[in-house]
C-alpha cells in the first residue's frame, strides 16, 4: 500500500497540467462514482484504485456538501498553528478530527494532524496524513500554473494559504482582482516569485483582516 502511495504521488509530481474540473459538472461526475460520501470513504481507507480523476473529484467535490462552505470550520482551522506552536498537541489532534469529519479534504487539518501525530510518536497517524495533505496539494497543483491566465483553484483561503505553504513560499496579503481571481503576494523567495494567483468561490474567499464571527 505504501509503494502504490508514492508511487502515485510521483505520477502527480511528473503529470502536466491537467484541465481544471467544471464546478457545474460535478454532481453529474460525482454521480457517476456513487456519490461523494462513496469516494471520500475509498479516501480514508486508503484505496489505492483511486484515479487522478477520483483524487479531483474527491478535493473538489467538497464544494457539492451542505457545510461549504462553513465559517466555523475556517474559525477552527485557523486555531490548529496556535495550538501547535504552544504544544498542545493532543488538542490539534483533536481539533483536526472535528474539522475532517465535516470536511475530509481540509488541508491544513491533514497537515496539522501529521504534524502533531510526529511530535508525539504516532507514526501510522503521521503517515496517513501526510499523504493525504500531500495528495490533495497535487491535486491543486494539477488545476493550473499559478498565473492570473491559469490560476490554481482553492477551496478556500486557508487550502490557498496551506498550498502555498506546500509550494515553498509564503503569502503575505491578497486582494481579488477584477477578473474575480485571488492574488496572494509572496514574502522574499530564492526563486524572486512576487505573487501567485488562485481561483477561490466566492463564498470562500475571506478578504484580511476580516474575522469569523463564531462567538
Amino acid at each position: 500500500m505504501f509503494r502504490s502511495v508514492i508511487g502515485f504521488i510521483l505520477l502527480l509530481l511528473t503529470l502536466t497540467v491537467q484541465a481544471q474540473i467544471d464546478p457545474a459538472h460535478l454532481p453529474e461526475l460525482l454521480a457517476q462514482k456513487g456519490g461523494y460520501a462513496t469516494l471520500t470513504g475509498r479516501f480514508e481507507t486508503s484505496d489505492t484504485t483511486l484515479s487522478i480523476e477520483d483524487f479531483q473529484l474527491i478535493y473538489y467535490g467538497y464544494q457539492t456538501t451542505a457545510v461549504y462552505y462553513s465559517k466555523d470550520i475556517e474559525f477552527n482551522e485557523n486555531l490548529l498553528k496556535p495550538l501547535s506552536r504552544s504544544g498542545q498537541y493532543k488538542q490539534v489532534i483533536d481539533l483536526a478530527d472535528s474539522i475532517l469529519r465535516l470536511n475530509p479534504v481540509s488541508i491544513a487539518a491533514h497537515f496539522e494532524k501529521a504534524y502533531a501525530c510526529a511530535q508525539l510518536g504516532f507514526n501510522e497517524g503521521e503517515s496517513f496524513h501526510r499523504k493525504r495533505y500531500i495528495v490533495l496539494c497535487n491535486v491543486i497543483k494539477l488545476s493550473g500554473n499559478g498565473s492570473i491566465a491559469q490560476p490554481y483553484a482553492c477551496n478556500s483561503t486557508n487550502d490557498a494559504v496551506e498550498f502555498i505553504l506546500f509550494k515553498g513560499f509564503t503569502a503575505i496579503d491578497d486582494r481579488k482582482t477584477s477578473s474575480g481571481v485571488i492574488e496572494f503576494d509572496l514574502a522574499k523567495n530564492k526563486q524572486k516569485v512576487l505573487h501567485l494567483y488562485i481561483s477561490i468561490p466566492a463564498q470562500a474567499y475571506t478578504p484580511p483582516d476580516s474575522t469569523s464571527d463564531s462567538e
